[in-house]
């Protein structure tokens, strides 16, 4: 008590800042057009999310997205890619071989509005790299941290590829894979990703998956489409379909 007596308001650090005038009058900096990967959905070196509400096809809308960065081409064929760069997709689930079938079939139902699709591709071979780590052929654990949030050697290999490759967009499907079950707070997972020059997808197996929170842009598939949560354009929908394997543009 006699300490609090003896100590003057003004010398307390706590009161140096007092209510938020600062944040009223600090301006809110959008990203740029050309700061995107894609126009008005990826932002550049930022944490985004992908999520499903029991609809099938995460996995193929992430591809699609993953495809757009790696070759230059337009989201839903309406939204440009305008950093077209090399991308990393590591899926937790899926075979080599069903990630190859897929690939292929979006190239085959692509190729119908796109095209000069294959030239696309050709230009950029190194550009789209896919890791399976279910094939468990790399000699790592998909564990990115473990239960004390500390790194672990997949982290460190992903955080040396990007960098090296400088890479735009890093995949993780489904994130869930990534963490384990014990991890006390998805925030020690946040933390590290953060430190990755890269834009990060979050791709989740489950409905409001606590991975989903302190992201730029959050995105759900629903019945009609994609609704996207954006720290700078707010909320939207988007109307896309699924047909013949692959998702397309329906207004």
């Amino acid at each position: 008590m006699a300490l609090t007596i003896n100590l003057k308001i003004e010398e307390n650090p706590f009161a140096r800042k007092l209510g938020i005038k600062e944040w009223q009058n600090q301006q809110f900096f959008q990203p740029k057009p050309e700061e995107y990967l894609i126009d008005e959905l990826l932002p550049a070196n930022s944490l985004v999310s992908l999520q499903t509400n029991d609809i099938f096809g995460k996995t193929t809308l992430a591809t699609q997205m993953a495809m757009s960065v790696a070759f230059g081409l337009p989201f839903l064929d309406r939204y440009p890619s305008l950093q077209a760069g090399k991308v990393l997709f590591i899926n937790a689930r899926d075979t080599d071989e069903d990630s190859h079938r897929r690939f292929k079939r979006l190239i085959r139902e692509w190729s119908k509005t796109v095209p000069d699709l294959p030239a696309h591709i050709d230009n950029n071979l190194d550009n789209f790299t896919h890791i399976s780590l279910f094939d468990e052929c790399f000699g790592v654990s998909p564990h990115l941290i473990d239960v004390s949030g500390s790194m672990t050697k997949t982290y460190t290999y992903l955080h040396q590829f990007s960098e090296y490759f400088k890479c735009k967009l890093i995949v993780i499907d489904p994130v869930e894979d990534f963490f384990p079950e014990k991890l006390k707070t998805i925030s020690e997972l946040y933390l590290k990703l953060r430190q990755i020059p890269s834009t990060v997808l979050l791709v989740s197996d489950r409905v409001r998956n606590e991975a989903f929170h302190k992201v730029e842009v959050g995105m759900s598939i629903v019945e009609n489409g994609l609704r996207i949560h954006s720290d700078y354009l707010g909320c939207r929908d988007i109307g896309m379909a699924m047909g013949a394997g692959i998702w397309f543009p329906t207004n």
